[in-house]
């Protein structure tokens, strides 16, 4: 399947590009007077990760997505660690202004939906799922942090010459990069996939395997009513919730805590949270699947 990338996701090629131009400026000021060993280790990073997430907007993946959203923060949090250290000029300003956009713009849902889908094969379409709100608060900027932060810190200490703390850091941060690439992927696998034989759900945080809701069994999809007693498969998810009724019912195994036991159940509705709910609902129309929104 071609994937047509959305305006936003060329809003994040194009400000990503403009980077070295917008904070170069501001990374020089700051690396004046220290030594070279250390001006040398921070540039390379700078361009490492630089062309790691240029390349990672170029490629419409599920991975890419993972590698994109872990990278984006960084230009802001380098930018306004220079910017403490050496007083920006207009044109370090403007480095931070385009370090936020970069960051806003790479965590958006129409460029996330981009990336998710560019997975899909043959007669598929695939939507993104909100992430659980509570993951959002805590859990996952912890460990966006022993992903993107500890292995450039270890690395900058080792050319200043801190060899103990530096070399502690590169170990430990290998590692939790490691893990934490693995652990924020997670999200990005996350969606609901139309295929031929109707809708599937891939969600490995609520449900143990991927549920398929077969087209002829799909009596309504549409915004949940309020008082709906349908099973919630939304990981805690905010904002727009839809629901999708089935006759005859379907099996579905929910994901349960370490220690408990896993049961399958029938249920004839299920609640799913899709980052965009609006575009999915209007593709089950034209998939012409019994779309209710009101």
């Amino acid at each position: 399947m071609v994937v047509t990338a959305s305006p936003l996701t060329w809003v994040v090629r194009a400000l990503w590009l403009s980077l070295p131009l917008t904070c170069g400026e501001l990374v020089a000021a700051s690396l004046e007077g220290r030594s070279g060993p250390v001006r040398g280790a921070a540039v390379s990073l700078a361009w490492a990760l630089w062309a790691a997430g240029l390349l990672a907007s170029l490629v419409t993946r599920p991975a890419a997505l993972t590698v994109l959203r872990v990278l984006a923060p960084l230009p802001l949090v380098a930018s306004v660690v220079c910017s403490l250290d050496a007083s920006p000029s207009v044109l370090g300003w403007l480095g931070l202004a385009t370090s936020a956009l970069v960051l806003v713009a790479a965590n958006a849902a129409s460029v996330g939906a981009d990336f998710v889908d560019g997975a899909s094969y043959g007669d598929e379409r695939r939507f993104s799922l909100r992430p659980p709100a509570v993951l959002l608060l805590g859990p996952v900027p912890v460990t966006w942090a022993l992903t993107a932060l500890v292995l450039p810190t270890g690395v900058l200490l080792l050319a200043a010459r801190q060899w103990v703390a530096g070399g502690v850091l590169v170990a430990v941060g290998a590692l939790s990069a490691w893990w934490g690439f693995r652990v924020l992927h997670r999200l990005a696998r996350r969606c609901l996939v139309f295929v031929p034989a109707g809708l599937t759900l891939v969600d490995e945080l609520s449900v143990v395997d991927p549920v398929l809701f077969r087209r002829r069994d799909v009596h309504r999809i549409g915004p949940a009513p309020a008082d709906t007693t349908a099973l919630d498969l939304t990981s805690a998810a905010t904002g727009l919730i839809l629901q999708i009724d089935v006759d005859p019912a379907v099996t579905v195994t929910p994901t349960v805590g370490r220690g408990r036991t896993t049961e399958a159940v029938a249920v004839g509705s299920v609640l799913v949270a899709p980052s965009m709910p609006g575009a999915l609902l209007a593709h089950a129309d034209e998939r012409r699947l019994a779309v209710q929104r009101g």
